[in-house]
């Protein structure tokens, strides 16, 4: 049981980014029709909305990733952190030459594994008790 929930910790976490990430192009087409065109990249400013979606999406699943965590939350996170990565890598490899700017994909591959670090922390942040007087 608890092999299946430490699978399941980090593959929700990873779904949950990937899934905010991926419902966010709909809003944001939405937000700015003319911007977001079938065959064009958008501009800059949208890919810098859409790379901060991804990082407090990716914050979320840090957090959501080592509270699900049934031991070491650490390890999940860090290989959270590795299928992220080894994801990203890939996706820079395709699309490198084919008209997003560089920097794009850098940046998210710099910002998940920061990102996930936030979100972890939450974790080890004790809840400060209150005491009636």
């Amino acid at each position: 049981m608890k092999l299946l929930r430490s699978v399941a910790s980090v593959v929700l976490s990873y779904m949950v980014v990937y899934g905010i990430v991926l419902c966010s192009d709909p809003v944001l087409t939405h937000f700015y029709p003319s911007q977001y065109v079938r065959g064009r990249i958008p501009p800059v400013f949208l890919l810098w909305i859409s790379t901060a979606i991804f990082g407090m999406a990716s914050i979320l699943g840090g957090w959501l990733c080592v509270r699900l965590a049934p031991f070491r939350p650490g390890g999940h996170l860090f290989v959270l952190f590795l299928l992220g990565e080894l994801g990203g890598g890939y996706f820079t490899w395709q699309m490198w030459g084919r008209g997003r700017p560089h920097w794009y994909s850098v940046v998210w591959l710099i910002a998940w594994p920061v990102c996930l670090w936030l979100g972890g922390l939450g974790r080890r942040a004790a809840p400060t008790p209150r005491f009636a007087m």
